[in-house]
């Protein structure tokens, strides 16, 4: 019988194949408890590679605080909804929130008292109780459109200026007022009289304030030059103390009487209430003392 010859092929074979191969028998094997089988490699997937650091949530940004500030009226909406600046007379228009939900303020005319509630940017107000005062003019208009938009509002944006907002649209418009009473100067607007009435006639824009910095008022009591040492403090805590001031005698005896009546409601004043066009002077319980503008 004739024998044939067989030819064997030799193939060279990678190592890195030869690995390959032993990782498939093993895997084959891996189903019997006499063989142990080494972790079987799989193709990349970031979605389920082991985190190598602890997951770290990034803070929440930090909401915008309507808390802190006096802000002061720069445009409201109008009846036809155009935006129409603010008059600053007799007063700018302000409001100022508190951290506790209640709010306070000025239509530029009467001041006001109220309450809010916030979350997030979403924001409604009430307004309450409210001065009687009469507006004339363009004070009057202001007053109606400021009440009535302070209802619609439900929601703001802070960025350059405070938006108060109904839904996309804006209807007030403010900017944080000046707070600080070093280097400004005023002319008194209404004076209390000691009979719990805060009282203006042709001798009140006679007496002036200023306030430098270092800590000393100033000014004029009608008749009489005065000065006095002042300490401010806190978000509006405010003392006075005892003013000295020259003696001249001046007609007529009214002259006199606003300004004793003016020094007797200096000593009595513990905070003070400002914005860009009207400051407030106040007793510890609130009562208005002395009130101004800005002078000239």
């Amino acid at each position: 019988m004739l024998m044939r010859r067989r030819r064997y092929l030799l193939i060279a074979v990678p190592l890195t194949m030869v690995g390959l191969l032993a990782s498939g028998c093993s895997s084959d094997a891996s189903n019997s408890d006499s063989s142990p089988s080494e972790p079987i490699a799989t193709p990349y997937s970031a979605s389920a590679a082991p985190s190598t650091s602890s997951a770290v949530a990034a803070p929440a940004p930090k909401s915008p605080s309507l808390v802190g500030a006096t802000w002061q009226l720069t445009a409201f909406a109008s009846s036809t909804g155009a935006m129409t600046k603010a008059t600053t007379a007799p007063s700018a228009g302000t409001l100022e929130f508190t951290a506790d939900g209640k709010l306070s303020g000025s239509t530029g005319c009467n001041s006001f008292n109220g309450t809010y509630k916030r979350s997030g940017s979403s924001l409604t107000i009430e307004v309450g109780p409210m001065t009687m005062m009469a507006c004339n003019g363009a004070a009057a208009t202001q007053e109606s459109a400021v009440l009535a938009n302070l209802a619609l509002v439900d929601n703001f944006t802070i960025g350059a200026r405070l938006q108060l907002k109904m839904e996309s649209s804006t209807v007030l418009t403010y900017e944080a007022g000046m707070t600080g009473l070093a280097g400004s100067s005023w002319v008194a607007t209404g004076i209390n009289n000691g009979k719990a009435a805060v009282v203006s006639d042709a001798n009140t824009s006679r007496v002036t304030a200023k306030f430098d910095t270092e800590g000393r008022i100033s000014g004029s009591g009608g008749c009489n030059t005065y000065t006095a040492t002042f300490t401010a403090s806190g978000k509006n805590a405010l003392k006075i103390g005892p003013a000295a001031s020259t003696m001249m005698a001046c007609e007529p005896e009214s002259i006199m009487t606003t300004e004793q009546q003016y020094f007797a409601a200096l000593a009595k004043v513990t905070s003070y209430k400002r914005d860009a066009n009207r400051l407030t002077l106040m007793d510890s319980s609130g009562a208005t003392q002395v009130t101004y503008i800005p002078a000239s």
